[in-house]
């Protein structure tokens, strides 16, 4: 999105990726993507060959380009970039993308050294930027920007359903189980179902526990779905189990939508809603007042649809022209 907005802002963008591979989302043609030739493999010895082959790749093609500013995302990729771009002079802005506290030696230690060599640091939340500046000091310019909203799109014409809807990547860190044990805890569901969109690593082993706790007439896995805007239209309640987000866009998109959301408190919900107002935190990894939310949404129609027309009001907060000045003005000052 923010690559996408630059062009319409009339700046130039190459996109480098550090991997090769799927391309799930469209870049605009005016961007030039850029790929490596050789993959990541399975193996330490395979690690060893493609990391110092990335940094070199990564080198040649920025000094081939000779760009005014260069943007980088992720935790891991962040130090590769910095490391590769030792001794050249262009202004590197770097950006991790999940809960600051989740990696720890020896990514930190790379991260304690090579960060400081960075013209600035974005922080998606206060929370990152308070635990960066605890760290770092006065060595890293630290900037607080939150993630751009993409257009989520709203259907008339589509009725909401007795649906409490999980989006995500079927991992530990997104905790997709509590979620099934807190469903499953629900007394009396009166007709609502648990719908679960998403892949990953899990995905079996969640599906081997809805059966384990009999209640797969009830659960539905729906897999990758591209067009998710409509699985929002026709839910009621959306629940985001995480215990570790850096900033949660399927929660930001769930909102936009208008549902009435669940999360727990230890990921930024501060940043996206005011709780109570415009969704629910509960204490972190309570199943108890997990179930517990569910059933008073479920049971509450008005509640439902007050905290849901109060959180599209983030459509307003985060749109994509709004996020990417603030990118712009710290890159360049504008």
């Amino acid at each position: 999105m923010l690559a996408n907005t630059f062009i319409e802002k009339d700046y130039k963008v190459d996109f480098i990726s550090c991997l090769a591979g799927e391309h799930f989302y469209e870049l605009r043609r005016e961007i030039c993507l850029i790929e490596p030739n050789f993959k990541r493999l399975p193996g330490l010895n395979s690690r060893l060959i493609f990391y110092p082959r990335l940094c070199l790749f990564i080198r040649r093609t920025i000094i081939s380009k000779n760009p005014d500013a260069i943007l980088s995302f992720g935790d891991w990729f962040n130090p590769i970039v910095l490391l590769s771009l030792l001794g050249l002079r262009y202004p590197v802005f770097i950006s991790d993308r999940t809960s600051p506290d989740r990696y720890g030696f020896p990514l930190e230690q790379v991260k304690t050294i090579l960060y400081p060599r960075s013209t600035g640091f974005i922080a998606q939340t206060k929370r990152a930027a308070d635990f960066k500046h605890k760290k770092f000091g006065q060595k890293l310019n630290i900037k607080v920007i939150p993630n751009a909203l993409r257009e989520v799109s709203l259907y008339s014409n589509i009725s909401r359903e007795k649906i409490i809807l999980y989006v995500g990547r079927f991992a530990w860190e997104k905790a997709p189980e509590l979620l099934i044990r807190a469903y499953k805890a629900i007394p009396d569901r009166q007709g609502w179902q648990l719908h679960m969109a998403g892949t990953g690593p899990l995905l079996k082993s969640m599906k081997a526990l809805v059966a384990d706790l009999n209640i797969k007439d009830a659960v539905v896995f729906h897999g990758k779905i591209q067009d998710i805007d409509t699985m929002f239209a026709r839910a009621g309640i959306y629940v985001l189990p995480s215990v570790i987000e850096g900033f949660p866009n399927s929660l930001c998109e769930a909102m936009a939508a208008g549902l009435p959301c669940i999360c727990f408190d230890s990921i930024p919900y501060e940043e996206i809603f005011t709780n109570g107002v415009d969704g629910i935190a509960i204490d972190s990894g309570d199943l108890d007042k997990l179930t517990s939310a569910m059933i008073e949404l479920m049971n509450d129609k008005q509640l439902r649809e007050t905290l849901g027309t109060r959180a599209k009001q983030i459509r307003n907060r985060l749109s994509v022209d709004i996020i990417g000045k603030q990118f712009t003005e710290f890159i360049f000052g504008e």
